[in-house]
């Protein structure tokens, strides 16, 4: 049942958004009618400011922004992947900006002139960051300290922020779909999702709507979505870069760290953006971090070894980039990261301390979306219920590890949420350690998700395959993500013996491979498929040096 203070509110969002789209649709018409802005909506970050910079024929601020407004309102007529616009002062600044270097002569900034849309959660003057959630629709961010210090440092190189990307109700969920904005599609079927919870922007990039993009990261909300879209993307580690100024749904929560980090439609277009930020944002002491600790880290070139040591996971996608590698000369070993299913219960058990009181608090009288569910059903139960449901898992259907990280869902003493951390941290530091120091791989090369772009409404009861992007949170690594490959009905059909002698959840498991399961090659043929790309803590540099090398070696074609 929805109440009727959510239909109201979010009656009244969808129809501003509507308006203003519709404003800049009839000013400047529709993509369609011209095909002509495909020359600058398909160029590269770096060519488009050189091209700006240059003033070569054609080019101007003022003409790249109506091109990507044009292809971003088309994006969103496909999608429905945008939330906050921003259209009109975007397209005013352009045109201040091209007055300005005609009287000037100069233009300067990494990214003069250059659109870039950002998540829902990135505090931006005029606008809400409301999470999809009513509570806090109609309260934009009004005081200028209060903007988000990456929105900061990209108006300070020129940039232009032109709009922002709807998300999953309050971020805890990989199905982009809140009671306010409602659903957002993917890109290549729109009855699958886009993935979350930076599933907005990833379905405006990989359809030419946005040149780039920011996201944020705290269990895969950056990576998943990439992967579901066909796009790249890179999840630094907390300290590399700015946080601040981002509408959190649970604010304080430091068990997990979550981060910022660019999504492109390719390597060299996140290397661009990384370049700029890190750049500025140690060269620009005026704007400020409010005090957070950032390390004193400028980007560095580097380096990366004519022989990579790397480790695969046994999925196509995997197997496909490995063989590419080591036709290039590069020593590929077998790696089967330690427990798994600890990092998983660790997330699951340090989110859920609170019961989730703070998290569902965003949502007030708006009904909770199904896609949180099941993250959220273990902390809602008495505990007697809660302890005879884990004992029926485990002792009566046999799912002992389904069972086990359900046993750690529910809400605990500080005692515990302090024993949880320390779990943590013997796992990142473990983990760290054998990866790292003792095998010395330069890299790891994994699975993104065990399922390509899933079908609207079956994310509610497999919250848990995302443990593949949660471990690296949990450890805390730098992780690029990029597509390499797609469903191919002809190779990847699953055989009927395909869960013989599996040890993961079997629960899980026949959800997702069984006859009607949620896998099916047939239907999912022409979907991306992406990889995950592991590095050492700090080292963005080199991460997307070894994104770019595999990138290079792929036939991916968007």
């Amino acid at each position: 049942m929805v109440s009727n203070v959510t239909i109201s509110i979010a009656k009244r969002k969808q129809d501003e958004r509507e308006r203003l789209i519709k404003q800049m649709e009839d000013e400047l018409g529709l993509a369609s009618e011209h095909p002509e802005d495909q020359v600058y909506v398909t160029t590269c970050l770096e060519q488009i400011v050189k091209n700006l910079k240059e003033k070569r024929n054609g080019w101007s601020a003022e003409r790249v922004m109506i091109a990507f407004i044009r292809s971003a309102c088309a994006a969103h007529r496909k999608t429905n992947c945008l939330t906050e616009i921003l259209f009109e002062d975007a397209l005013k600044r352009a045109k201040e900006l091209d007055k300005q270097y005609a009287t000037t002569g100069m233009a300067e900034g990494d990214f003069w002139g250059l659109p870039s849309s950002f998540k829902d959660t990135y505090n931006i003057l005029g606008v809400d960051s409301s999470l999809g959630c009513s509570p806090h629709c109609f309260n934009p961010t009004t005081a200028a300290e209060e903007e988000a210090t990456m929105v900061k440092l990209y108006r300070r190189a020129g940039g232009i922020p032109f709009c922002k990307t709807n998300v999953p109700q309050t971020l805890l969920a990989f199905e982009c779909r809140n009671p306010v904005f409602l659903t957002t599609t993917n890109p290549h079927s729109s009855e699958r999702t886009c993935g979350g919870s930076s599933g907005g922007e990833a379905a405006l990039i990989a359809l030419n709507g946005s040149p780039f993009g920011w996201g944020s990261d705290i269990g895969g909300s950056l990576r998943i979505p990439a992967h579901y879209s066909g796009i790249c993307g890179l999840k630094p580690v907390r300290g590399r870069w700015p946080v601040s100024g981002q509408r959190n749904s649970v604010q304080g929560f430091d068990g997990i760290k979550g981060m910022v980090g660019p999504m492109g439609r390719t390597v060299d277009d996140l290397i661009f953006a990384s370049r700029g930020i890190l750049n500025l944002a140690h060269t620009s002491a005026e704007i400020g971090f409010r005090g957070e600790m950032i390390v004193p880290l400028p980007w560095k070139e580097t380096e990366i070894p004519s022989k990579l040591r790397t480790s695969p996971a046994c999925v196509r996608a995997v197997e496909e980039s490995v063989q590419k590698l080591r036709d290039a000369g590069h020593e590929v070993v077998e790696f089967h990261p330690p427990d798994i299913s600890e990092a998983l219960k660790i997330f699951v058990g340090l989110t859920s301390a609170e019961g989730y009181k703070s998290l569902l608090g965003n949502i007030g009288p708006d009904p909770m979306e199904s896609s949180m569910r099941l993250v959220t059903l273990g902390s809602k139960l008495p505990a007697w219920l809660h302890s005879l449901l884990g004992w029926v898992v485990d002792n009566l259907l046999k799912d002992h590890l389904f069972a086990s990280i359900f046993a750690t869902s529910r809400p605990k003493s500080v005692e515990e949420f302090w024993q949880f951390t320390a779990r943590r941290d013997i796992y990142a530091n473990a983990f760290r350690k054998l990866v790292w120091e003792d095998l010395k791989f330069d890299m790891l090369l994994c699975p993104v998700q065990a399922v390509p772009a899933l079908k609207h409404g079956t994310t509610k009861l497999l919250s848990p395959v995302s443990v593949s992007t949660i471990l690296f949170n949990v450890v805390d690594s730098t992780v690029g993500v990029i597509p390499v490959t797609r469903v191919n009905q002809a190779l990847d059909t699953h055989p009927a013996d395909y869960l013989n002698d599996s040890e993961g959840s079997w629960l899980l498991e026949k959800r997702v491979y069984d006859k009607d399961g949620a896998y099916d090659a047939e239907k999912m043929h022409g979907l991306p498929v992406g990889v995950q790309i592991v590095g050492r803590e700090w080292q963005e540099e080199k991460v997307l040096g070894m994104m770019k090398i595999l990138e290079g070696l792929g036939g991916y074609q968007a």
